[in-house]
């Protein structure tokens, strides 16, 4: 079941990891590897017949998130290349991020990761706790995902690279 259809959860934020698809992890890679930043139950996952990552559901009952993370490649990544390539000012880069958009113009791939906060019964309306949802889970996430595929992580609202 996803998160979006589950009471307890809602969404935040989508982030991506941009990569070369020849780089597309083992589940258990990324599973171990996400074992190693955070105290992550893992609700759900598939894979394709070669083992290969499509898809994992996680969530922290310490954190109070859960998160999906959804392998895609394809046209419609090739549509987001275009789309984030033409919003980034490159004069307005550091010069270590003019290296991470050169690979996200490479990218063939890439990961999304729907980031959700499990509400409380205390916590009230929602959009009234926005501002206190901590984001230290979800950039930990996107960091160790990028670092496994060699890819660049990075908030597609603000155009941002973590």
């Amino acid at each position: 079941m996803s998160l979006f259809g589950d009471p307890l959860y809602q969404w935040r934020e989508t982030f991506l990891v941009l990569f070369q698809k020849e780089q597309r992890p083992r589940i258990e890679i990324v599973q171990q590897a996400l074992e190693g930043i955070g105290d992550f139950d893992f609700e759900e996952r598939s894979v394709s017949e070669e083992g290969l990552f499509e898809s994992l559901t996680i969530t922290s009952e310490v954190d109070l998130v859960g998160m999906e993370i959804l392998y895609v490649e394809g046209e419609e990544v090739q549509e987001e290349v275009e789309s984030l390539t033409s919003q980034i000012i490159e004069d307005d880069l550091l010069s270590p991020e003019e290296g991470q958009l050169q690979r996200v113009t490479r990218a063939t791939a890439r990961f999304d990761i729907l980031h959700f906060e499990r509400l409380t019964g205390s916590s009230g309306d929602a959009d009234d706790d926005e501002e206190y949802l901590d984001p230290g889970s979800l950039l930990a996430v996107a960091a160790e995902l990028a670092k496994i595929v060699d890819g660049v992580a990075m908030d597609p609202g603000s155009g941002t690279f973590i």
